[in-house]
C-alpha cells in the first residue's frame, strides 16, 4: 500500500496482513515500496486473527475527506490509533474443548515523513498490545520501530535503505505456530539497500536485503516443535529487476534473486543442520491504469537447496498485487503469493505457502462504508530427510466484513465479524482442525 501525503487511501488490510505472517516472508523483503509500516506493524495475534500475515485484523480503508497529518517544519507527522474490543470464540484455535474470552486491542501508529523535493526520509513507530480476559496467557503485545528513506543522485537514479526492529507474536492458529501454552515471539532485525536507474524505457531494481531472527519460547512447545534456539537465524536476500517500459503505464520485467539461510546452531536439537541457499526467477508486469488502480502480477520458479544433504524443494511461484478502483466507490485489492518458507517442526524441513486472497472497500452512502475480505493460505509441508513423516497439508480459510461510520472526517466507527476455519490432511501430526468466530467494535482515527 502506498502511503500518500494526505493519508487519504491508507488502510491495514487483513489480506495483506495475512501474507506477511502466513508467508513468513523476511521483514526486510516484506517491506516494499507499495508496503505501509503502518500494515507492516503487527502481525498481530488473534482476535484480528493476523493469519498475517497474514494477516487480519481488519479491514477497511479510512478515507477522510480532509486532509490528515500534522506540519513540522519540513516534515509531516501522521498520529493514528485504533482500538477493537469484542470477543473471540476460540482463543486457543483448538477443535475441542474451546475457550472463549472478550478481547481488547490497542494499536497506536505514529510516522514521521518527509517533505522534501528531493530526497526522502520516513521514520515510523508503532506498538499492538492485546488483552484476553479469560485466557491471559494469550495477552501479547507486538510493535516495531522502522527508518527508510531514499537518496537522489540524479533524475531516474536513486539509492534506498531501510532498517528496523519488529516484535511479532506467533498467532495460534497459523502455519507457524507452535502448540504452547503462551505463543512463541519472534524478534527480527532487517537491513536492506536498493539502488534504481532508468534509462529511457529500461530499468533496473537491486536490493540487498539481511534480516536476523531470534525467538523466544515463552513455555514449552509442543512435542516435534523446533525450541527458540533451533529457529534462530539469519536470512540474506539478493535480487534484481530488469525491466523495460512497453508503453504508458505497462512496464514488463524478468527478476532473478538468490537467498541464504544461515542457522545459530549448525546442528540443532534433533540432530538436523538447515542452513540452505536457493534461487528464483520471475516474470512479470506492472499496469498502471489510473493513479487508483496499479497491479503487478508474476510468474516465476524457486528452489531451495539443503547444503548437509544436497536436498531440494521446488516450487512453481506466482503473486498478484495492487489496487483497482474502476468503479468509483469500490477499491478492491488482490493478494496472491506463493512461496517457500521455513518449518517451525522437526519433522518437516519448510513448507510451500500458498495465499489466494482478496479485500475491498465500498463507500455506500455519505459517512457510511463497508469493508471486508476472504482468503485461504494452504501450506504444502516437506518432510524431513529420516523422519518417517508422512504427507501433510494445512489449510487456513477467513473471511470478515463490517462497516465503519464516520462520526468526524477523521474518526470512524464500526461492527467487524470474521471467521476462520483451518483444517488438514494430517490432524495426528499437529495439524490445525478448528473453527474461531470473532466479533468486535472498531475505532480508528487519525490526525
Amino acid at each position: 500500500m502506498r502511503i500518500s501525503a494526505n493519508r487519504s487511501q491508507l488502510t491495514w488490510s487483513p489480506v495483506l496482513g495475512w501474507v506477511l505472517l502466513a508467508c513468513a516472508t523476511s521483514a526486510a523483503q516484506a517491506q516494499t515500496e507499495t508496503s505501509s509500516p503502518a500494515a507492516q506493524i503487527l502481525l498481530e495475534q488473534a482476535p484480528v486473527i493476523d493469519i498475517p500475515d497474514v494477516p487480519v485484523s481488519v479491514t477497511g480503508a479510512f478515507n477522510a475527506p480532509g486532509e490528515v497529518g500534522i506540519a513540522i517544519g519540513a516534515f509531516t507527522l501522521y498520529p493514528s490509533i485504533e482500538v477493537q474490543a469484542g470477543y473471540d470464540s476460540n482463543v486457543y484455535a483448538t477443535s475441542a474443548p474451546t475457550v472463549g474470552s472478550p478481547y481488547t486491542l490497542i494499536r497506536p501508529v505514529v510516522e514521521l515523513k518527509s517533505d522534501w523535493l528531493n530526497h526522502s526520509f520516513r521514520i515510523s513507530a508503532g506498538a499492538g498490545v492485546g488483552i484476553y480476559a479469560n485466557a491471559s496467557t494469550q495477552n501479547y503485545w507486538n510493535g516495531f520501530v522502522q527508518m527508510d528513506g531514499r537518496l537522489d543522485i540524479r533524475e531516474d537514479f536513486y539509492a534506498t535503505g531501510l532498517v528496523a526492529v519488529r516484535r511479532q507474536t506467533e498467532a495460534l492458529g497459523t502455519p507457524n505456530a507452535l502448540v504452547a501454552t503462551s505463543p512463541t515471539v519472534v524478534d527480527t532485525i532487517p537491513v536492506e539497500v536498493g539502488l534504481y536507474q532508468r534509462f529511457n524505457r529500461f530499468f533496473y531494481d537491486f536490493k540487498a536485503a539481511a534480516t536476523r531472527y531470534n525467538y523466544t519460547d515463552n513455555s514449552i512447545v509442543s512435542s516435534g516443535g523446533l525450541p527458540a534456539a533451533s529457529r534462530n537465524r539469519m536470512e540474506y536476500d539478493e535480487r534484481v529487476r530488469l525491466g523495460y517500459e512497453v508503453a504508458d503505464g505497462l512496464d514488463v520485467w524478468v527478476a532473478p534473486g538468490l537467498n541464504q539461510r544461515i542457522y545459530d546452531q549448525f546442528v540443532n536439537a534433533f540432530g538436523q543442520q538447515r542452513d540452505s541457499t536457493g534461487w528464483n526467477v520471475n516474470f512479470g508486469a506492472t499496469f498502471k491504469l489510473t493513479t487508483k488502480s496499479i497491479l503487478e502480477g508474476y510468474v516465476g520458479y524457486s528452489t531451495q537447496t539443503y547444503i548437509a544433504d544436497g536436498t531440494t524443494t521446488p516450487a512453481f511461484t506466482f503473486g498478484l498485487s495492487g489496487s483497482w478502483n474502476g468503479y468509483d466507490p469500490l477499491t478492491i485489492r488482490p493478494s496472491f503469493i506463493r512461496t517457500i518458507n521455513e518449518s517451525p517442526y522437526s519433522n518437516y524441513t519448510n513448507y510451500v505457502s500458498t495465499v489466494l486472497g482478496i479485500d475491498f472497500t465500498y463507500d455506500i452512502h455519505d459517512a457510511w462504508q463497508m469493508v471486508g475480505g476472504t482468503g485461504i493460505n494452504i501450506a504444502d509441508f516437506t518432510p524431513a530427510p529420516g523422519s518417517g513423516a508422512g504427507p501433510r497439508t494445512d489449510y487456513y480459510w477467513r473471511a470478515s466484513l463490517g462497516l465503519l461510520y464516520a462520526l468526524r472526517p477523521q474518526i470512524q466507527l464500526g461492527p467487524l465479524y470474521e471467521h476462520t476455519t483451518g483444517w488438514s490432511t494430517n490432524v495426528p501430526a499437529g495439524g490445525p482442525s478448528y473453527t474461531r468466530e470473532v466479533i468486535s467494535l472498531r475505532l480508528v482515527a487519525r490526525r
